[in-house]
């Protein structure tokens, strides 16, 4: 099987109104730090034609080593998600080094904790907690304790690291595969397993399963498509934009691979200046960024 031309994840980003509550929150309580504070440009507004999102804050944070990899996006009308109703990206899925311990931090934090540290279904050497963040982003926090046979996936390198996999909800899994295996390499593994914070949060017996599937990128990233039923669209800002998570960022080794439609552009500030982009709307309404 070929490799995948999109990965890895490099960024997310989150349009809320409250920018400064979830810089502090990210900051003091997950480990990231500011790496710049600005507004979006008139020439990236028009070329998503989003033209209202020109001037709207834009605040980039950072883990320990210094990457940039998580936007948040100021918008007044932003209104808060709700966990595991709306089709769309669900969550962030970061690795960290110590869950646990990190679980013990975020008692006192403005972050809630959905469900403390467990060793996942699918494999007892991956280790999570999952956890809602200011604007109602989800978070799956999770350890790698060592190679797991199937997957590539990466060890965490400080104490909260990046996101290596965005979570998709979607009404169904196939049509929402079918978004991601348009781009060559990229196959989806179908699968169905337990998924204790959807059962926790749905009020579903703790043992009920659901149809997901994974699709495995370059640079030890993957995409999860979990789906579940009786779910609404997401909720958009005033800019046209999903609120919470409301965009993922991937690398794209090959731009002669790119499906119709796609919004092109070359970003000209910020972490990722000078590469080339391209913004598309996936089957469950996710905005997905390509870049170059």
């Amino acid at each position: 099987m070929s490799e995948s031309i999109l990965g890895p994840v490099l960024a997310a980003t989150l349009t809320t109104t409250h920018v400064d509550a979830c810089v502090t929150a990210w900051c003091e309580h997950l480990h990231q730090r500011v790496h710049s504070d600005g507004v979006v440009s008139e020439a990236l507004a028009a070329a998503w034609q989003r033209p209202l999102l020109a001037g709207a804050r834009q605040v980039w944070l950072a883990n320990a080593l210094g990457e940039p990899w998580l936007r948040l996006l100021g918008s007044d009308d932003a209104v808060p998600v709700k966990p595991f109703e709306h089709a769309g990206w669900l969550s962030l899925e970061i690795n960290v080094e110590d869950v646990d311990a990190l679980h013990e931090a975020l008692l006192d934090s403005p972050f809630t904790i959905l469900g403390a540290p467990a060793d996942l279904d699918i494999s007892p050497d991956i280790r999570a907690m999952q956890v809602v963040g200011p604007t109602g982003e989800v978070l799956y926090l999770t350890q790698i304790k060592r190679d797991v046979p199937g997957f590539d996936l990466p060890l965490a390198r400080c104490a909260v690291d990046k996101i290596f996999i965005p979570v998709l909800l979607a009404q169904s899994r196939d049509r929402a595969l079918q978004t991601f295996e348009q781009f060559p390499g990229t196959v989806g593994n179908r699968f169905d397993t337990r998924i204790t914070v959807i059962n926790r949060a749905r009020g579903l017996p703790l043992e009920t399963r659901h149809p997901i599937a994974t699709l495995q990128l370059r640079g030890q990233s993957l995409i999860e498509i979990d789906e579940l039923d009786g779910l609404s669209p997401r909720p958009r800002s005033m800019h046209d934009l999903p609120t919470g998570i409301s965009l993922i960022s991937f690398a794209m080794r090959n731009g002669d691979a790119l499906p119709d439609g796609c919004l092109a552009y070359r970003l000209q500030d910020g972490p990722f200046s000078g590469h080339r982009g391209y913004l598309m709307e996936g089957a469950a309404g996710e905005l997905i960024e390509l870049l170059l």
